[in-house]
């Protein structure tokens, strides 16, 4: 009898441990995808103010130019409300419908600027555009960071036993960011 209790106790003390040390790992692979979000929304936070103020370097070049001006308050206007939005996402998804937000205004000013070829040719814009294609790059990579962290948390929490630990404590699958429907099609260009 006391054999029995010896064994009952041993088994409870390994899925005890077992349990904490799951759970020590789900937290610590969770902070590692919310620290990587964090990451994500900061550049594209940058990315905003990158376009911002090229908004402002190409409004201050183009101060006779009252078209110019119109279409680049409004489309700072709509980078400016995505931006404020971006604070708040909290998906993916939320966060890339902010971003074609903000794409779809950058559009307008690059519409804009085809009109006006000495604008730009101007330093200011050339350096922002620069500018722009690295924050491009940065932001490919933090996503590209923040899809491995996903995919290693979403590992564990699947794993047996692991997956028993991270149902009963609350520890779910978190999504990952994904291409656009139709990026796989390469665009078509008409000169």
């Amino acid at each position: 009898m006391k054999r029995i209790w010896i064994i009952v106790l041993v088994i409870v003390a390994v899925l005890v441990f077992g349990g904490c040390g799951s759970y020590n790992s789900l937290v610590d692979l969770d902070t590692e995808v919310d620290k990587e979000w964090g990451n994500v929304q900061t550049q594209y936070q940058r990315r905003a103010d990158v376009l911002l103020n090229l908004m402002e370097t190409v409004k201050g070049a183009a101060a006779n130019e009252k078209d110019i001006l119109t279409a680049v308050t409004n489309a700072r206007a709509g980078i400016t409300e995505a931006k404020e939005a971006m604070t708040s996402a909290k998906t993916p998804e939320e966060l890339n419908v902010l971003l074609q937000k903000v794409q779809a205004n950058a559009s307008s000013i690059r519409v804009t600027f085809e009109a006006y070829p000495t604008i730009r040719s101007t330093e200011a814009f050339l350096k922002f555009q620069d500018e722009i294609a690295g924050t491009e790059n940065r932001i490919s990579v933090v996503r590209e960071r923040y899809n491995t962290v996903v995919g290693n948390y979403n590992k564990a929490v699947r794993k047996f036993p692991t997956v028993i630990f991270a149902r009963l404590l609350g520890f779910a699958p978190k999504a990952f960011f994904e291409a656009d429907k139709g990026s796989e099609n390469a665009p078509k260009i008409k000169f």
